[in-house]
């Protein structure tokens, strides 16, 4: 099942209408249509929004369903991903569902002026950002923090946080979240 069957599928498990389900998440009902027959892909933002109003991960969302194991391999090639046309970025999971987990490690493969989304997040938890490749733009309760290759940063994922690619280059990032929320 792709992104867009997959969010169908719960949303009607969960007996939300797209009006429902769009009021809450505020977008139009024709827009959630649009992602659930492949014919537009939302904002990781709005992804994350979804994933939350239906109370799921973004992960239940983008991988196939498996039972559970105690040890996972992903290969380079066997990796779930999905891409933001709105956000100019690409999500690989470096794990799966099928492991029970209490840290989703990430890789964020961000294009020119790439970004999280316009609002803040906050939630429980905390994160690790490793840059890999490229400059990134991280504000957490309005400052600024200015990373490039090789730095890292460590925040409690309760302050208000975003985040945007502010070049004209890719930038590749390894984000690590506990507890999972991907």
């Amino acid at each position: 099942m792709n992104l867009g069957e997959k969010l169908k599928k719960i949303r009607n498990e969960k007996g939300f209408s797209l009006r429902d389900l769009a009021s809450q998440v505020d977008l139009s009902a024709s827009f959630l249509s649009q992602i659930e027959q492949s014919k537009a892909s939302p904002s990781i933002e709005n992804l994350k929004k979804i994933a939350t109003c239906l109370d799921v991960r973004v992960s239940y969302l983008i991988e196939d369903d498996e039972v559970k194991k105690d040890t996972v391999l992903i290969r380079k090639t066997d990796r779930s991903s999905i891409e933001s046309i709105d956000s100019n970025t690409k999500i690989s999971l470096l794990t799966t569902t099928d492991i029970d987990k209490q840290m989703e490690p990430i890789i964020y493969e961000i294009g020119p002026k790439g970004e999280s989304g316009r609002d803040f997040f906050s939630h429980p938890g905390e994160e690790f950002v490793f840059v890999l490749d490229g400059v990134l733009e991280i504000d957490i309760l309005e400052k600024k923090y200015i990373l490039e290759e090789g730095d890292s940063l460590y925040f409690k994922s309760t302050q208000k946080h975003k985040f945007v690619n502010p070049t004209e280059n890719m930038t590749k990032v390894l984000w690590v979240v506990t507890p999972p929320t991907f």
